[in-house]
């Protein structure tokens, strides 16, 4: 198989593209890997109470006397938040989450193994219509 030069410009362009688009507007499923100086991330579903996950819906971390973080769900109520820093208790982390049109119905916190402090902590968050 022979390529002229737009041939070869026309599939680096793809190979390059590609892996980009795939990302374009969605959660990067892999949890990654914390360091010594990160504290574990949050990462979790928001989603109406008995049905599916909600686009675009807000979640706040709200860390103790310190301010907070606001992200947004993708298009299937997947969000997660990144590892806040060795100096941030992740027990002191607060999530919630709202929608235009919703009120927060309850929002759950799975446990985690005694003592553990880099792996991902999941956060359900369930939002009923109003």
């Amino acid at each position: 198989m022979k390529f002229d030069r737009a041939g070869s410009i026309t599939v680096l362009a793809f190979v390059f593209t590609v892996p980009i688009l795939a990302w374009a507007g969605g959660v990067d499923f892999s949890l990654g890997e914390t360091t010594e100086d990160e504290r574990p991330s949050f990462f979790g579903f928001v989603r109406e109470v008995n049905g599916p996950g909600i686009a675009d819906a807000k979640v706040t971390a709200e860390l103790k006397d310190r301010g907070a973080l606001v992200t947004r769900t993708d298009i299937m109520g997947v969000y997660k938040i990144p590892g806040l820093g060795k100096d941030v208790n992740p027990d002191d982390v607060a999530i919630s989450c709202a929608k235009e049109g919703y009120k927060e119905a309850s929002v759950l916190r799975r446990p985690r193994a005694t003592g553990d402090t880099t792996d991902p902590i999941e956060v359900e968050c369930y939002l009923q219509k109003q």
